[in-house]
């Protein structure tokens, strides 16, 4: 039996203790977790900036992603460009070879021409993750066709401009690398560069041979020099774009790491803070339990 004095202490001790466990358990969790707490109702105050923030590391996060593709991309068409590159300088050798009086071999050096030309075409239809990348906007076929009946064997000089063998469209792409900022990269094999190449190769796997037309060795000479500087044009500034796309990312990623930091500042707790915390919260919890034991213990029934 309770004194009448000592109940109404003894209910407000209760709620207290109550409070007490509730705050305790609630300290335990951040204690353990590491966060001050597991869903948004637990950080009221600044969930709204939590979720802005949340949102923003997301969005930097899609354009990582996606920039990651694009630029393996572009590495890919610079890759390819400088294989190009490489074989049209391997044709200027070849033509070079039948100058002068130094036309032996020249049926070798017309269908090692005519290979050349094929691994050309090879490379202006790379493909990445089935995209033809050198096709603009249609990366569903391949970008060029050689062996088609509108591109017919170059037979004459002076010789034309030709681009019947190029079956995309004139379509470059975009990327969206920022909030504020939209790239374009690539290339089409319709490109100057590319049919210069191609016409070179083409005079010579399809030249006399008996005797050597000299008429055709100039024009592939100067073709295939003039190819030689529009690739390494084209390959710099596939280089040059993917420089650029390299950097925005780069900060994407440095400022995803702040945007982390003001996350963690609002989700997560300072251990060492929560572990004193928890303690001054246990004694204060024990303190009470023990006043409630004194209070039990001095009951009426004692005094009567």
């Amino acid at each position: 039996m309770e004194r009448v004095a000592t109940s109404s202490q003894q209910n407000t001790l209760v709620q207290y203790m109550m409070r007490a466990e509730s705050k305790v358990a609630t300290e335990q969790i951040r204690s353990s977790t590491g966060l001050n707490s597991t869903d948004y109702k637990g950080i009221a105050s600044g969930s709204g900036r939590l979720v802005n923030l949340e949102s923003h590391y997301k969005r930097l996060e899609s354009y990582i992603d996606q920039g990651e593709v694009v630029n393996g991309r572009i590495q890919s068409m610079y890759d390819s460009v400088g294989g190009m590159a490489d074989l049209t300088s391997r044709l200027s050798a070849l033509i070079t070879g039948l100058q002068g009086d130094n036309a032996a071999g020249v049926e070798g050096v017309v269908a090692e021409a005519g290979e050349l030309m094929k691994e050309f075409a090879g490379l202006l239809n790379t493909q990445q993750e089935g995209r033809y990348l050198f096709a603009g906007g249609r990366t569903d076929q391949p970008a060029v066709d050689i062996d088609s009946a509108s591109y017919a064997a170059i037979t004459t000089v002076p010789s034309s401009a030709d681009t019947s063998y190029y079956q995309g469209d004139s379509t470059i792409a975009h990327y969206q690398a920022a909030d504020d900022l939209i790239l374009s990269y690539g290339v089409t094999a319709d490109d100057p560069a590319f049919e210069q190449a191609l016409r070179a190769f083409n005079l010579i796997a399809n030249m006399s041979t008996s005797p050597v037309d000299t008429d055709v060795l100039d024009e592939a000479t100067q073709l295939a020099s003039d190819a030689t500087d529009g690739l390494s044009i084209v390959q710099a500034k596939l280089g040059a774009t993917s420089a650029s796309l390299e950097r925005t990312l780069d900060r994407h990623v440095d400022e995803q790491l702040v945007l982390q930091t003001h996350v963690d500042d609002i989700r997560s707790v300072d251990l060492a803070e929560s572990t004193v915390r928890l303690s001054q919260l246990q004694a204060s919890l024990e303190a009470t339990m023990s006043l409630m034991k004194i209070l039990e213990d001095t009951s009426l029934s004692q005094y009567l």
